[in-house]
């Protein structure tokens, strides 16, 4: 009995031995395994320097990023342009409070004179003073509208005119595409270039207020951010 479970025991090991030398020459001789094993060989015998000097010269990727929105707020240009929407405003809400205090003075008023006037009377004067209140609130919404529209048209004509800035800057950079990093759902930080092209814009526009002639390389001009370039149109046939 106990010379057959040795012999048992014998044989489950030297069955164990072979399978693990199979195993074990099967894993590293399979080529995909050389290929990957010399890969990282390389890695770690190539320069430090040459690395550094790899990823300043070339992007991360052919694809490049930029927040358009953080792209305007940031810049002279943006800052210029909020600022002077603010001020103004701010200069009409005033007016439109001056004109609330009024419209309070004059609600007191008429409330002073109830007890004193005929109910038509005072219907007339009650009717023609909800009137000035429903103006002063649609001059107010028409006003606020009118912000948002003059913030938009500025917006464009932003973007309008750092084309060919973003055109440049994607082109040293050796990229092909431009993206909204807003519409990316996951992204590496290193293909963002919205500090960069705020610094290009600030060093080329300055606040924007001054017609600056920007300088075009390419007579097409550069797309904006989610816009597909123009394809050239196929020259026709004369004959």
């Amino acid at each position: 009995m106990t010379q057959r479970t040795t012999s048992n025991s014998q044989s489950r090991l030297s069955s164990d031995r072979k399978v693990f030398r199979a195993s074990r020459s099967t894993s590293f001789s399979h080529p995909l395994f050389a290929v990957a094993f010399m890969l990282v060989s390389c890695a770690f015998l190539l320069p430090q320097g040459a690395v550094a000097q790899q990823s300043e010269t070339q992007p991360v990727s052919q694809i490049v990023t930029i927040d358009r929105q953080s792209l305007f707020n940031l810049t002279s240009y943006g800052k210029r342009v909020l600022a002077s929407v603010k001020a103004e405003r701010e200069r009409l809400i005033n007016e439109t409070r001056s004109a609330e205090i009024a419209l309070e003075q004059e609600e007191r008023a008429l409330t002073d004179q109830r007890a004193k006037l005929d109910p038509q009377s005072f219907r007339v004067l009650a009717d023609a003073f909800d009137s000035k209140v429903s103006e002063l609130r649609r001059e107010a919404e028409v006003r606020e509208q009118g912000f948002v529209k003059t913030l938009e048209s500025e917006q464009s004509a932003f973007f309008e005119r750092i084309g060919p800035i973003l055109g440049e800057l994607v082109r040293e950079l050796g990229a092909v595409v431009i993206l909204d990093r807003r519409a990316i759902l996951l992204s590496t930080s290193n293909i963002d270039i919205t500090e960069l092209a705020v610094q290009r814009i600030n060093d080329r526009l300055g606040d924007g207020s001054e017609e600056t002639a920007v300088p075009n390389p390419d007579p097409e001009g550069a797309p904006a951010p989610n816009q597909p370039a123009q394809s050239e149109p196929e020259p026709s046939d004369a004959n």
